[in-house]
């Protein structure tokens, strides 16, 4: 029998997550960002991004997929561009430099426009994205990894799943975000589906002989969203994030070259200075009124609320802020063992 779901106050949890990865080698600063990054997926219901994450990422650091102490840094900047060279950093801790780079740029250039290359798993998009919107521009971030989703017409992974977020200030209210894989299903959704034993949704996923199937025990490729459109969105994230850095990690190993670490992945970081364009109070009104006239709409039926871009997530946070945030048994149990692999103490109960 499954152990027993674990519910945990937020800053118990985000200094525990923060002590596993100082105990991994991070700085501490380093620490407090990776903590941040998943404790936030976590407070907005987004598991599959969250501290389900720990033990996979310390286990890369042990392998020396993941660089505890990179040299994160820009290694060519023309104008509002930048590349950076993440350096095998963890990927909260490379996306947000990137962020903070691309923010930058946009106060000089009105947009900041950042190639991130040779991360690691980048985690959850929203954050990087909202970042800039609290910074008062817009933000648009996606990135890149190996062959892992099937593309419209194949039955073997050949595109990556490639998440892609964007997020703009709202007056009055959290940011408008939407935050989005180009899979049917997440990678790390499909990951949680399997160790739970759940039954996927119908035509998202394909078994290893190229089936598509709803037994998660079966399922190891997911298929794309809408069919061509993701596929075809998949792809061209490829080009403006891999191809536009010099470091293609789709094409080579569909040819027979070489894949490179399994945890591997570049990024995109693009900040869009509200100011250069229009007045941001404005602009922040405008946004406002556009959520709140679409909620206003004639509900379908089976929908008690509409909500705009985010606002599910912003409803999970505030509940989950108050009551404690759920973990489910299997990976709290998960948890306690890498920190204890570490010599970490779990939080009081």
């Amino acid at each position: 029998m499954p152990p027993a779901p674990v519910l945990v106050r937020f800053d118990p949890l985000h200094d525990f997550v923060a002590r596993i990865f100082r105990a991994a080698g991070f700085s501490e600063a380093h620490a407090a960002i990776e903590a941040d990054v998943l404790t936030w997926a976590n407070l907005r219901g987004v598991e599959s991004h969250g501290i389900f994450r720990v033990p996979s990422y310390v286990a890369a650091i042990r392998a020396g997929e993941i660089n505890p102490h990179p040299d994160i840094r820009a290694v060519h900047t023309a104008g509002a561009a930048s590349i950076v060279e993440a350096d095998r950093a963890a990927g909260a801790i490379a996306m947000t430099f990137a962020m903070e780079n691309a923010v930058s740029l946009a106060r000089d250039h009105a947009v900041g426009w950042v190639l991130l290359r040779n991360t690691t798993h980048t985690g959850p998009m929203g954050y990087y994205a909202r970042a800039a919107a609290d910074a008062g521009m817009i933000g648009i971030v996606a990135s890149a990894s190996k062959p892992l989703m099937a593309y419209h017409g194949t039955r073997v992974p050949t595109v990556s799943t490639n998440p892609l977020a964007i997020s703009a200030p709202r007056a009055g209210a959290p940011p408008l975000t939407a935050d989005m894989a180009t899979a049917a299903i997440a990678w790390g959704k499909l990951a949680q589906a399997r160790r739970s034993g759940a039954t996927l949704p119908e035509n998202v996923a394909l078994d290893a002989a190229g089936r598509v199937t709803s037994d998660s025990s079966e399922a190891v490729v997911p298929l794309p969203l809408a069919g061509p459109r993701g596929a075809g969105l998949s792809l061209m994230i490829e080009c403006v994030t891999s191809l536009l850095a010099g470091v293609p990690l789709i094409a080579p190993p569909l040819l027979g070259g070489t894949a490179g670490a399994a945890q591997w992945q570049h990024g995109l970081a693009i900040a869009v200075d509200i100011a250069a364009f229009t007045d941001l109070d404005r602009f922040a009104a405008d946004a406002a009124e556009l959520a709140e006239a679409v909620k206003q709409q004639p509900r379908a039926d089976g929908f008690d609320e509409i909500f705009a871009p985010g606002e599910r997530g912003d409803s999970v946070r505030a509940e989950r802020m108050e009551n404690g945030i759920p973990i489910p048994g299997e990976q709290w149990r998960a948890l306690i063992e890498t920190a204890e692999s570490l010599g970490v103490e779990p939080p009081p109960k």
